[in-house]
């Protein structure tokens, strides 16, 4: 079409002639000059003409007709004057908006998250975080957040080309770059190649490092279908490999050692960690203070609390197009999972388990096939509508595993090639197909055919052509229509095979029962040994396979017998070597669970010393390798016994019995005594057991991690650092040579105390100075940072004021902590202290009444959801007065704030006033609940408990409350509960003087009690009781009182109160400093929201 046909024809007739023509052109120029307001402007411009306001008015018009005739998607939001924004939605990315996408992304890699196109649509999309996305231009937001597979596979197309540029920075512009070898549209492609010339990817931090993070596998969320647990992968630090990562879940932190890949050199990568989430949680984070990495990994949003996984345990990322297939789903048990479309249930193919932990919570295996969408239902909320992929998608069948075998960094290796299901084409003509392959990290493509569908499915061989033996980690693409990429990555040694000679190792002493195995190739893949020797004490060994130009060094462990005896809800922690338990252990609602390859049957069984079989159960199969029963099955006939074995006889494929010891079941504690003799500690009266270990947590530096020592003889030899250093504390458990045992938070009952001169050396000087302060021989480091260990030296110190050793200590420590208030409060929530045991600290050390505030605000926001609150509502009046100049820090703390406090929190920081005040508060409704029976109450408030919400949501609160209600006999038999009333009328005084707001806000609480009677039912006061106190600490922190309320008694009553109830006291504080701040500053959020 010229401008001379427009000038001369009648647009009407143009645009019926050259219908395609006409779209392709006005969609293309959104694509190349969208710019909001100044599209027909250029538009003109570009076809040579006078702007012609008739013909633009029937373009404009034509649209819709030409989206419908050409089929393609018409966007509700985009109609009437919106409609250039539905072009650029066609038009997928306009070129001058790359840029800032581009940043985005270099911002992605450099943060170690993971370099996908889901992983990135996540991280952009997440709920609460809106300011993310809004750094990004119109069209640029609108095409992620509605264009679905397509979104996720431009950004997948984007990331490999950036990726590819920065690995080939010599060759990547001499090659041939076209839609047909990177598979991104043209205009895309061209505007990328623009940007990478005028600035090379990740060129601002380096280059190099930026590569390897491109290649390095983040943390992971996955389901350990062996034991049932939801599990996030904690990837091996870059550097200070020995020290450990703070993870925390649902508000508790644990230190976690990565493990090293055995066999892993170099800058090789690590397999990641995987640690268990023993509780329901929204998200998981990771700081590792050696190397200063960090972590937020989201797991469920609360409106969607939906985790997909596919059948061997990997999360399928919120906005990827789902199998039609088997998917196992994950949500609480009172939701359902439904086709969006007819609103039937989904049908579950096996029968619902508990995620170990999650309680309230179901794991399902449901069958996708015949759905094209669904959703979560609970109650009347819907959530979002997750899409299945059509019938005519392609489909990897891999081949099968090589049992044993694994790359260094964990991968499975295939000894054969994978096959790939075409699906059959509707209507007359078939579908193409481009089938690629290729070596990870290799330009060049192994194999590139085209493949022509069929009315039936179609296999075929991704690699067919390629002649010789596969060896080495390749990428399988089959590419259809834009957004209909399948891409499939897998480590392959053709024709390799190994005989390990049984069918599995089973626990010995000192091991596992030695083998030999032997390696065979049916395509003659080169290999250094074709038989490798494993002793008792080997677990894994080297396999060398391949050229010198492609070789590989493989890890080679035989399938072997692993067993674990947990509580539920705790970790699993597979193991070798048996147990030490008493009975009591055994009375625990704890699992015996063996896991055993290729095993038929299991039976549990309880032996007395002579053999003897006290008690048989049968094994309750878990999944097809796991076997398990509970352990309170056996504990009448362990008490009677006295002395007696556990065992597991398995029974394995060729019909042969194998009996494996589990744990010795005795009364005795592993010993009666630990003393010191020079460097070594000897231990009386030590239980007889294989693999015994002793943890040594130093008393004079409880913040250094606990140190794990072997028992030799009887004996262990003390390490330089912990000899002539002080007290230790010594506890002896039954190690294992083949598994990472978990190590302990702090020390139990059975725990002994070894007395020595001196103190733990620090290599840090205010450390080793408060190291020298513990032990009694030198001068209290005033300084904040040594606020970090003088919270773990208060979280072990009794809190006992009649030891006068201690209390001189304490009282120390607590001087360190007022020397800064704010960071103090941040060194708390780096700590490894249980979040129940938080709220009592803070308020015995006073630093609860001391403000937050700091002039310095650009801080890392706080993984500990309540601490970062905390600081982050202290930091709101700075910001907003700072104004402009903080934009993007107050758009971030406002978003943290909303996401971790809540809509309630957001009221309260706008307002002054909740939008639900109610919420987990007990008023004289409730004394009905105390006649009834405590699982009939559970039920009543179960909704309420199941999904983790943020700090201030009414289901939070209620929960809280739930929690107090629970507890709610002990608190009332406890004396202390008898004083807290006076304490708190004396204080309701102080507080209507000063804030008649805040007075009036307990007043309710107070007035929804009228008619219960305090005496019959004391723990009904709890919640006026909980924000009283609470609003006297904020209020004292900002100076309002002229002399504090909150005397010594006072304050230890309220510790006491948030011993038994945290949860409450932890909920109650914050709305008091939200209040407070309001008080002070009035609205400090309205211009940010």
């Amino acid at each position: 079409m010229t401008a001379r046909e427009i000038n001369s024809g009648t647009q009407s007739t143009l645009i019926k002639r050259y219908p395609a023509l006409t779209l392709t052109t006005m969609i293309g120029h959104a694509g190349l000059a969208y710019e909001q307001g100044k599209y027909w402007d250029s538009f003109w411009d570009e076809l040579s003409i006078d702007r012609d306001q008739d013909f633009e008015s029937q373009l404009r018009h034509s649209l819709p007709d030409l989206l419908r005739k050409f089929k393609l998607r018409e966007f509700a939001d985009f109609t009437g004057p919106n409609y250039v924004l539905a072009m650029a939605m066609h038009s997928g990315i306009p070129v001058h908006c790359l840029g800032d996408l581009v940043d985005v992304i270099e911002e992605q890699v450099q943060q170690g998250r993971d370099a996908t196109g889901a992983a990135l649509l996540e991280w952009l999309t997440e709920a609460g975080m809106e300011y993310r996305l809004n750094r990004l231009d119109v069209p640029v937001r609108n095409f992620l957040r509605l264009g679905g597979e397509t979104a996720v596979n431009i950004l997948d197309r984007m990331i490999e080309f950036l990726t590819f540029t920065l690995e080939q920075p010599d060759v990547w512009n001499d090659l041939e770059l076209e839609t047909a070898t990177t598979g991104l549209p043209t205009l895309i492609l061209e505007g990328l190649i623009e940007r990478v010339r005028d600035r090379p990817f990740l060129s601002a931090v380096g280059g190099g490092g930026g590569s390897r993070s491109l290649r390095r596998s983040g943390p992971s969320i996955t389901y350990a279908i062996d034991a049932d647990e939801i599990v996030v992968g904690v990837p091996y630090p870059t550097s200070e490999g020995g020290s450990p990562w703070k993870v925390t879940a649902g508000g508790s932190t644990r230190e976690i050692y990565a493990e090293r890949g055995w066999g892993v050199d170099g800058d090789d990568e690590h397999p990641l960690t995987p640690v268990s989430i023993t509780t329901a949680a929204r998200e998981v984070t990771m700081r590792h203070d050696a190397s200063g990495a960090t972590y937020r990994v989201p797991i469920f949003d609360t409106a969607d609390p939906l985790l997909l996984f596919t059948p061997d345990g990997r999360l399928i990322a919120r906005h990827s197009a789902l199998p039609r297939g088997l998917v196992l789903a994950v949500h609480p048990k009172d939701a359902t999972v439904i086709d969006a479309l007819t609103h039937e249930s989904i049908r579950a193919v096996d029968d619902a388990r508990a995620p170990s932990g999650w309680v309230g919570w179901r794991a399902q295996q449901l069958d996708l096939a015949g759905h094209s969408s669904i959703l979560l239902k609970r109650a009347d909320n819907n959530g979002p509508v997750r899409g299945v992929k059509s019938l005519g998608s392609p489909t990897f069948v891999p081949g099968a595993a090589i049992p044993g075998l694994h790359t260094p960094s964990g991968l499975t290796v295939f000894s054969e090639r994978p096959m790939v299901d075409l699906p059959p084409h509707v209507g007359d003509e078939p579908e193409l197909w481009r089938v690629r392959t290729r070596r990870v990290g290799d330009p060049h493509w192994l194999t590139d055919e085209d493949w022509e569908s069929d009315a039936e499915e179609t296999c075929l061989d991704p690699f067919d052509g390629a002649e010789e033996a596969l060896l080495g980690q390749y990428e399988v693409v089959v590419s259809g229509e834009l957004g209909s990429d399948q891409r499939h990555t897998l480590f392959i040694a053709e024709g390799l095979d190994i005989d390990y000679g049984l069918p599995f190792r089973r626990p010995v002493s000192r091991g596992l029962s030695p083998t030999v195995c032997t390696i065979s190739s049916a395509s003659d893949l080169p290999v250094d040994t074709t038989e490798i020797t494993f002793e008792a004490t080997d677990r894994e060994q080297h396999l060398r396979v391949g050229t010198a130009g492609h070789g590989y060094r493989l890890v080679v462990r035989p399938p072997h017998v692993e067993f674990r005896i947990d509580d539920i809800g705790t970790p699993a922690q597979w193991r070798t070597a048996p147990l030490a338990l008493s009975p009591a252990d055994l009375e625990r609602h704890a699992v015996i669970a063996v896991r055993v390859p290729g095993a038929n049957r299991v039976t549990f069984s309880l032996l007395a010393q002579d053999g003897g079989v006290l008690q048989s159960e049968d094994q309750d199969r878990k999944s097809s390798n796991v076997f398990q029963v509970a352990s309170r099955l056996f504990v009448d006939t362990a008490r009677g016994a006295g002395a007696a074995r556990l065992v597991a006889a398995v029974t394995d494929p060729e019909g042969t019995r194998h009996e494996i010891t589990l744990a010795e079941v005795r009364p005795a504690r592993l010993c009666s005594a630990i003393s010191l003799n020079g460097r070594e500690l000897v231990f009386t009266d030590l239980t007889d057991a294989d693999d015994l270990g002793v943890w040594i947590w130093s008393a004079t530096a409880p913040w250094t991690p606990v140190t794990r020592l072997s028992i030799v003889g009887g004996r262990a030899h003390l390490p330089d650092d912990l000899y002539e250093a002080g007290d230790l504390i010594a506890q002896v458990f039954v190690d294992d040579p083949f598994a990472v045992i978990a190590r302990p938070r702090r020390p139990d009952s059975d725990a002994f105390r070894i007395f020595q001169p001196g103190w733990f050396r620090d290599r840090y000087r205010v450390l080793d100075g408060l190291a020298q302060y513990l032990a009694g021989e030198g001068q209290l480091p005033l300084v904040s940072a040594a606020a970090g260990g003088a919270w773990a030296a208060l979280s072990l110190l009794p809190w006992d004021k009649t030891d006068s050793r201690s209390e001189r200590k304490r009282v120390g420590l607590i001087r360190i902590l007022a020397k800064d208030p704010r960071s103090s409060l941040e060194a708390l929530g780096n700590s490894i202290i249980s979040r129940d045991e938080m709220m009592a600290l803070l308020i015995e050390t006073q630093l609860i009444d001391r403000p937050y505030s700091a002039s310095f605000t650009l801080n890392e926001l706080h993984q500990h959801p309540w601490i970062g609150c905390m600081v982050e509502i202290a930091d709101l009046p700075a910001l907003q007065e700072k104004g402009n100049s903080v934009a993007d820090e107050r758009a971030e703390t406002l978003a943290y704030l909303r996401t971790q406090g809540g809509d309630d929190l957001m009221a309260l920081l706008r307002s002054g006033k909740m939008l639900d005040d109610r919420a987990g508060v007990f008023s004289h409704s409730d004394a009905r609940y105390d006649a009834m029976g405590d699982e009939r109450v559970a039920e009543i408030f179960e909704f309420a408990r199941i999904v983790p919400g943020p700090l201030l949501d009414a289901d939070t609160r209620t929960s809280a409350a739930f929690e107090a209600f629970q507890r709610r006999l002990e608190w009332s038999a406890d004396p202390i509960s008898r004083e807290i009333s006076s304490h708190v009328n004396r204080a309701l005084s102080a507080v209507k003087k000063v804030s008649p707001v805040l007075y009036d806000a307990i007043k309710a609480r107070n007035e929804g009690l009228d008619g219960v009677d305090p005496v019959e039912h004391p723990w009904m006061l709890l919640s006026v009781h909980s924000l009283t106190l609470a609003a006297v600490a904020r209020l004292e922190s900002r100076g309002e009182f002229e002399y504090s309320p909150m005397t010594a008694d006072m304050r230890r009553t309220w510790a006491v109160m948030a011993e038994y109830f945290p949860a409450m006291v932890a909920g109650d504080l914050l709305i008091a400093e939200a209040l407070t701040a309001y008080l002070n500053h009035g609205d400090l959020i309205g211009e940010g929201e």
